[in-house]
């Protein structure tokens, strides 16, 4: 049996998010002992769906993307899934998008689909989803909970999003970060997650590894979703929070910070929102 060698982080987009990859490959694996492969699926996560359910889910992802990617095929030569000891796919809600045919299921089913086949970084992999997209990375502001636009944007607003996240953005270019913007992304993203589940008083490590993982963020979304709005989150910092152990999070997380005031912020309605989940 080969020994497994590498990690494989499949993007949806073919500029930013492997900028993003690339950076925190740079930063937190520098000297592990795998090499991470970040392969754009060039295509958002329903027409992956799409794709991967022709065969009932049970096709190999290594060679799906294999399959339809000159870029993939290059960076794969003489590798199978077999060779990957995680596979991590980070992609976009998409929620205004209409990629989907009458006869296929709702978007929302489609993700939840997606979310419990791919739940396992050991096994078919891991999916994280970024609301509404990517651009949430960015779309914050230091010491602060609420985002640099605002906290939920209608779906008819989201082709505007790109666009407006990227005004005035503190965390505009992603291959600048250093680890100090990752921790403070990383509680910018504790405090939010925070706020989507209801909490008075922030998760501590113990409540976050407990309660929460991608499905569980998206149960919590969906009720803002069928009601055509979405919560800006980003899953980058949730990844690496996720990732690494709770010496990290010690390391990382500022126990001593605070929502901001309910009357500067969407938050006292967000949370009454999700007081009946």
């Amino acid at each position: 049996m080969s020994k497994r060698t590498h990690i494989a982080i499949i993007v949806e987009g073919a500029r930013r998010e492997p900028q993003i990859i690339d950076n925190l490959s740079r930063l937190f694996f520098p000297e592990a002992e795998f090499s991470v492969i970040s392969l754009s699926a060039e295509q958002n996560i329903y027409m992956l769906w799409k794709k991967l359910k022709e065969d009932d889910f049970e096709t190999d992802i290594i060679e799906v993307l294999r399959s339809y990617s000159v870029e993939a095929e290059s960076m794969l030569k003489g590798l199978t899934q077999s060779d990957f000891s995680e596979i991590f796919l980070f992609f976009d809600c998409d929620a205004h998008q209409n990629n989907l045919k009458a006869e296929d299921l709702p978007w929302d089913q489609v993700l939840l689909q997606m979310l419990e086949t791919f739940s396992n970084e050991t096994e078919h992999g891991k999916l994280y989803i970024s609301y509404p997209m990517a651009e949430a990375l960015r779309d914050a502001d230091a010491g602060s909970c609420k985002p640099s636009t605002k906290c939920l944007w209608r779906r008819g607003e989201l082709k505007q999003y790109k666009n407006d996240s990227g005004q005035n953005a503190q965390f505009q270019d992603h291959k600048k970060y250093d680890k100090s913007t990752w921790m403070e992304l990383m509680n910018i993203y504790w405090w939010r997650v925070g706020c989507l589940f209801g909490k008075s008083e922030n998760f501590s490590f113990e409540e976050y590894r407990d309660e929460v993982d991608p499905k569980k963020i998206f149960e919590k979304q969906i009720r803002l979703l069928n009601d055509d709005c979405v919560f800006v989150l980003s899953c980058f910092p949730e990844f690496l929070l996720d990732y690494f152990k709770k010496e990290f999070w010690d390391r990382n997380i500022k126990l001593d910070m605070r929502y901001a005031p309910a009357e500067e912020c969407e938050r006292a309605s967000i949370a009454n929102r999700y007081n009946s989940i």
